[in-house]
Formats: C-alpha cells, structure tokens, sequence
C-alpha cells in the first residue's frame, strides 16, 4: 500500500510539472529555459542483476521458532548468490523545470519508465550441492525525481525513488541422497523496492536531446516458501535480496 501511494505522488508531481512548464510558456513576455517542459522517449542499454538467497529458519511447522533452516540447525545461515546480465530497452516519460539562480541553472522534476529485461540465473548451495535457488524477472519500472546543474546544453542530475517489478523466485532439493529432503518451494510477484542513480543529458537539437544514465535498483525479502515434501511438517523458507545495476542510453523528444 506505501508502494502505491508513492507511486501516485511522484506521478502528481510530475503531472504538476507538466502543468507549470506548459503556463510558464505561455505567459506574454517571459522566455521558456532550455531544460523546462516535458518530453517522452526511449532507452536500450546493459542491466547486471544480482541475488543472495538465505536460507532462513523456519516460521510454520513443529520447528519453526528454534533457529532450524533447511540445511541448519542455527545461524549463521547459507546465502546462496545467482546473477544474470543481459539487454535492457523500454521507453520514459517526464517533465523538467530550471530555476537560475546567481548564473547557476538548477534543474529539478521527474520521471517515470518501463523497461522490458530476460534476466535470470540459478545458484547452489556449498553446505549441500542438491539444494538450488533460482531468480527471473522480466520487466521493471520507475518512478522517480531527479534534481540537477545545467551548462548550456549539457545537464548533470542525480535521481531516485520507486521501483516496481516482476520478480520470481524459486528453491528446491530434488534429490535424497547424500540427505534427505524433497522440497520445491517459489514466492515473487510484483514487488516494490528503490532506485538511485545518476546521469548526463545533452541537447541535440531544441526538440531532441540524448542521455547516458546509471541506475541501482534494490528490492529485500522476495521470498520463496512452501510446504516440503520430505520431512513432513518442514517449511523452508528463503528470502531472496536481488539488486541489478542498468547502464542506459536514451533518445528524448521534447514537447
């Protein structure tokens, strides 16, 4: 529920941006900055996604509540790593406004985007080799402010805020020896975390302008539980903490 009303509040203020930049243009006698109004556009680049699975003590069953965990009897637990790297491409709205003060142009607003990825990877564990966790996930997207310095046509910014995405995660232990154990456990959806980043934007043209940007993403405690299937009343539990780093470029229309 936090999630969506941040959502809904960034998207406000981008929208009031949109309203000041299009009444600031209109007005008799005053000229519109280069960096004030909106734009719509596009980006492709390179994202790197990473996940630490724990292999967390378990909350349900006759164990839960004694430090019992899949593969331990007690902390500390496993954290099995998976990582995955691939293209990145989707497209980005949002509004800007400069501010000049003493010779300087500040820049502040904001921005939403949707992205399109295949990442996914698997991991296994060093305490049991047959014990596996596996992440995908297939879109994200951002809503985010940015505030930042402008030199001519060049603009520097730093930005962040939400980030939503599709997130699937999985665990499982098929085989019974050297152990024993059955399990096959999964958990994800949409899940809400942060972003943060930083970036350049040159204007190519009064209408046009291109970008190079960095993003972080972050997003804790996607996890993975289920009922085993060997021992009976076992309840595995592993929470997943992925990250991925986004190395975009971008093409900007400007209204």
């Amino acid at each position: 529920m936090s999630g969506r009303i941040l959502s809904a509040a960034l998207a406000a203020g981008v929208l009031s941006l949109c309203a000041s930049g299009a009444q600031a243009g209109d007005r008799p006698g005053e000229t519109t900055s280069n960096w004030s109004g909106c734009y719509v556009g596009a980006h492709a680049g390179y994202a790197r996604a990473e996940t630490d699975a724990t292999d967390s003590p378990f909350t349900k069953g006759p164990s839960a509540g004694n430090g019992t965990s899949w593969n331990s009897l007690g902390g500390p637990y496993e954290v099995i790593e998976s990582d995955d790297h691939g293209a990145i491409g989707g497209v980005e709205a949002g509004c800007d406004r400069q501010v000049d003060v003493d010779g300087l142009s500040f820049v502040f607003g904001g921005a939403i985007d949707f992205s399109l990825m295949d990442l996914g990877g698997g991991g296994a564990s060093k305490i049991v080799g047959d014990t596996r966790t596996s992440f995908d996930t297939d879109w994200a997207g951002t809503a985010r402010l940015r505030a930042g310095i402008a030199a001519d046509d060049l603009l520097f910014y730093v930005t962040g805020g939400l980030a939503v995405a599709d997130i699937d995660v999985r665990a499982f232990d098929n085989q019974t020896f050297p152990t024993i154990g059955l399990m096959d456990v999964s958990g994800g959806g949409v899940k809400a975390g942060w972003v943060a980043g930083a970036g350049a934007e040159w204007q190519l043209a009064p209408n046009w302008s291109a970008s190079l940007e960095y993003l972080h993403y972050d997003f804790d405690d996607v996890t993975a539980t289920g009922a085993a299937a060997d021992p009976v009343g076992a309840f595995p539990r592993f929470e997943n903490d992925l990250d991925f780093d986004v190395v975009r470029v971008g093409i900007r229309w400007r209204l």
